[in-house]
């Protein structure tokens, strides 16, 4: 079954499920734990949250440990997770200076390397719409831009 991580979510599932998403600027953080084939995804819109926090998917900063937590829940241990990022486009003209996409991207590498957590795949930056697809059964990430499918 596909899981739709629609923007600000957060979701978390077992293999064989999919998790799916659409971005633009956004980052998609991928967190995988591949022995108990546990996943997450979370859709940040922004790289960090001011105040109070209702949908810790929508930032960076929440998203990272709202997603660990989760995924603990589950079954996941931690120290085996492993990450992978997408999107980060800069997809309009840059709003007094600030390419939101590329700091989306930076707040996530520098959270993801502050846990311990290993970045082992990415699709990130240039000014292209991706449509994501996660796949629990092994982990594998399809990153849909334009006519070109990569996989991370």
């Amino acid at each position: 079954m596909v899981i739709k991580v629609g923007i600000g979510g957060l979701e978390v599932a077992r293999s064989p499920e999919i998790l799916e998403t659409i971005l633009g600027s956004c980052v998609a953080i991928m967190l995988y734990d591949k022995w108990k084939r546990i996943g997450g995804m979370a859709h940040s819109v922004l790289p960090e949250a001011r105040g109070e926090v209702k949908d810790p998917g929508k930032y960076v900063n929440t998203a990272i440990p709202a997603l660990i937590t989760k995924m603990t829940i589950e079954g996941a241990r931690p120290e085996k997770l492993v990450a992978k990022l997408a999107g980060g486009a800069n997809m309009f003209k840059s709003f007094r200076g600030i390419n939101v996409g590329e700091k989306n991207v930076a707040m996530a590498k520098k959270l993801l390397k502050e846990y311990g957590i290993p970045i082992v795949g990415e699709d990130v930056g240039g000014n292209s719409s991706r449509i994501v697809k996660f796949y629990l059964k092994d982990g594998k990430v399809e990153v849909r831009k334009k006519n070109n499918i990569v996989v991370i």
